[in-house]
């Protein structure tokens, strides 16, 4: 016997949302509304700091609590200058500065690491496997080309 098909066709089950714009709004009028950021406010924050952590680009990174640390400091300097009135999507201001907060700290890192392979080069010392990868295809700033060409072509027995 033949099955006979609903009219209403089984949708799958919709996916609860760990946070929405609706509550985010609420919550950073409530904020605006005390003079300072409310616990649930704070919370949401913690939390679409943590999830966008996760993303493939960050999630290995050795320093990535750091990477969340500076952006929540980052959105507590920069939350009151969101303004309801102008815009309703909070989600998408506060995830475009911790994007710029996790870009701000990786270019640190990037000058850091940097500086400290000059200095391991500068003392005689093996700079970090990736250096010369690092740059952005200007060898002027990885190796004294110089040095190591005299190293390469010098004779050992001299």
């Amino acid at each position: 016997m033949p099955k006979i098909k609903s009219t209403q066709e089984a949708k799958p089950p919709v996916k609860k949302k760990y946070l929405t714009n609706k509550q985010l709004l609420a919550e950073i009028e409530k904020s605006h509304k005390m003079g300072e950021m409310s616990p649930d406010f704070a919370k949401m924050i913690m939390m679409l700091c943590h999830r966008y952590s996760q993303r493939g680009e960050y999630a290995n990174y050795s320093y990535n609590e750091d990477m969340q640390a500076f952006a929540l400091m980052t959105v507590v300097k920069v939350w009151r200058s969101f303004n309801p009135e102008k815009s309703q999507n909070p989600f998408a201001y506060f995830t475009q500065t911790i994007k710029h907060a996790f870009y701000q700290f990786l270019n640190s890192e990037k000058k850091e690491r940097s500086i400290k392979n000059e200095l391991l080069l500068a003392n005689g010392l093996n700079a970090s496997y990736n250096y010369e990868r690092d740059g952005d295809g200007d060898d002027s700033n990885n190796y004294d080309n110089d040095y190591y060409n005299k190293l390469i072509n010098s004779n050992p027995l001299d």
